[in-house]
């Protein structure tokens, strides 16, 4: 007798299919700020784009992480809105509004645990630092005030944390 197979009779057409989760795989962990983290963030980002309200001002920010527990010892990437979307990507953009510098463990904090306690503890400890413009860093977090925004970015860090090793 096959389980799976609708039962005979009037129930059978009444039925809707439920996928079934494979119980024999986990999904892949990758490792904060790792090529393979970073190609899996972009897949998110891509996978929301039409969910994710526009950014409200134009910010070119660089970034740099420092003591990865791999590859170089400072990890290079940028935040771009100026086309119009959330662009995360790896590497620096020409004349940037900003720049952040920060250690491997605060941005873990920050970009995966979503910890805003560790973010105001970075900043006044030093942890965090900002050249350039603060004001367009603030510009960033404001689309994050609507319900709708916040449901969503809510979402995709959970995502990212389920997808980020420990």
């Amino acid at each position: 007798m096959n389980l799976l197979a609708p039962p005979p009779g009037p129930l059978r057409d009444t039925l809707v299919a439920v996928p079934v989760k494979k119980s024999a795989g986990k999904q892949r962990k990758h490792e904060f700020l790792s090529p393979s983290w970073i190609d899996a963030v972009r897949a998110l980002r891509d996978e929301y784009h039409d969910r994710v309200q526009p950014p409200s001002i134009a910010v070119r920010a660089n970034v740099v992480v420092t003591g990865a527990p791999f590859g170089e010892p400072e990890i290079l990437g940028s935040i771009d809105t100026s086309s119009g979307q959330l662009a995360l990507d790896a590497g620096h953009v020409a004349e940037p509004d900003l720049t952040i510098t920060t250690d491997y463990a605060t941005a873990k904090a920050l970009f995966v645990q979503q910890d805003p306690n560790a973010a105001m503890q970075a900043v006044f400890g030093g942890k965090i630092k900002v050249q350039g413009d603060m004001t367009k860093l603030l510009a960033l977090q404001l689309p994050l005030n609507e319900a709708s925004s916040a449901a969503v970015a809510r979402e995709v860090a959970d995502r990212i944390k389920a997808f980020t090793a420990d």
